[in-house]
């Protein structure tokens, strides 16, 4: 059985099917799995900003993969901080020696291995989905929406893969959907369970509707993009779920400090922010490389490697919802560059922003569901 090392620590892969592997020609072999979160502080300085670090491997055929992964680098163990917020020292070591990674979730593993199936089909996908009727639930609900303007009663899950939602819609948001059970979180203050999955909620639906505004050859796939916007702070999740006070404490600093970057306020606290985080765990999960960059990269609009136009639709959603007071961008203004890229007008993005608003009802419903 293949183990990973985290920073010295050897633990079983974050899945709970230890027979779990990755895609072939998607990922090969692993990098040297050493050091992947390894995080301190200078002698009474702020934390060293960890940076998300990436790098070439070899598929088993001996290629070169252009396939990157991502892993928080180590920087030298000093000094605690004594200005009472949470030693990344002791932070460094606390992650290092935790078991308690989260499992994938048995749900999400066979709808990843559905999406990896060439001959995958709606019945396949919609007889996984209904072991969970949680999720199917949820799918329903989201068809229902006046997002899609479907206007017969939709009265099965079948109705709502085939009828409304389509095979790739359906399947990415059930993936979201499993992945987001795989947390045990208390509802606090503004990095609470609500407040997360409302903006992960109205980013994704935002993403998807951008995604059918950008023209030809950077078109993205609409469930894609649903899914990067659903997942896209997944890091955040990780961090309460392992160490809710320190989680607490963060939620609390953001509120009082609410004109600072988040980012910004995390590495401070933390030594690292949350798109490093989760894009650590989503690739140590593995999951799709759009999802896993635009993880990584929804805070940066200079990015322009690979899958740059999921990492740069995320942006937009994200600042777009900023100015309903809808998630944690720095900012409100879009870039033009950045639009141009996408090959988006402001016209096309304050249209789509208006359409999800006038959802908001059946999005807010949705929700306050996550995780059932």
């Amino acid at each position: 059985m293949n183990k990973w090392k985290l920073s010295g620590l050897s633990v079983l892969p974050a899945s709970a099917d230890s027979s779990y592997r990755p895609k072939p020609g998607r990922v090969g072999t692993f990098c040297e799995p050493t050091q992947l979160i390894h995080i301190s502080r200078g002698h009474g300085k702020p934390a060293h900003p960890t940076r998300l670090r990436r790098r070439k491997y070899a598929r088993k055929d001996g290629q070169t993969a252009s396939n990157r992964r991502y892993w928080l680098e180590k920087t030298p163990s000093m000094t605690p901080s004594d200005d009472g917020h949470p030693a990344v020292a002791d932070m460094r070591q606390r992650i290092e020696a935790t078991t308690e990674l989260p499992a994938m979730p048995e749900v999400a593993q066979a709808l990843l291995k559905l999406s990896s199936n060439p001959d995958g089909n709606l019945q396949d996908l919609v007889g996984i989905i209904e072991h969970d009727p949680s999720i199917a639930a949820q799918i329903m609900r989201y068809a229902r929406s006046a997002f899609f303007g479907y206007s017969a009663e939709i009265t099965s899950l079948q109705q709502a893969v085939t009828a409304v939602l389509g095979y790739g819609l359906s399947l990415d948001i059930a993936i979201g959907l499993s992945l987001g059970k795989a947390f045990n979180i208390p509802n606090f203050g503004p990095m609470g369970l609500y407040p997360f999955w409302r903006h992960a909620v109205y980013s994704a639906a935002l993403c998807q509707r951008l995604s059918y505004c950008i023209p030809g050859p950077q078109r993205l796939q609409p469930g894609m993009a649903f899914l990067a916007g659903l997942l896209h702070n997944f890091g955040v999740l990780l961090v309460a779920h392992l160490f809710r006070r320190e989680a607490l404490q963060l939620a609390q600093r953001i509120e009082a400090d609410a004109e600072r970057p988040v980012v910004d306020i995390e590495r401070e606290m933390l030594g690292a922010d949350h798109p490093e985080i989760g894009a650590w765990l989503l690739q140590r999960w593995n999951l799709q490389e759009e999802i896993v960059t635009s993880v990584a990269e929804h805070h940066h609009p200079q990015y322009t490697g690979e899958h740059a136009g999921y990492a740069h639709t995320v942006l937009v959603a994200d600042r777009l919802l900023k100015r309903h007071d809808i998630g944690d961008a720095e900012s409100d203004e879009l870039p033009e560059e950045l639009l141009t890229s996408l090959g988006l007008s402001v016209e096309d993005a304050e249209a789509a922003l208006e359409a999800i608003i006038t959802a908001g009802p059946d999005l807010e419903v949705l929700a306050h569901q996550f995780p059932a």
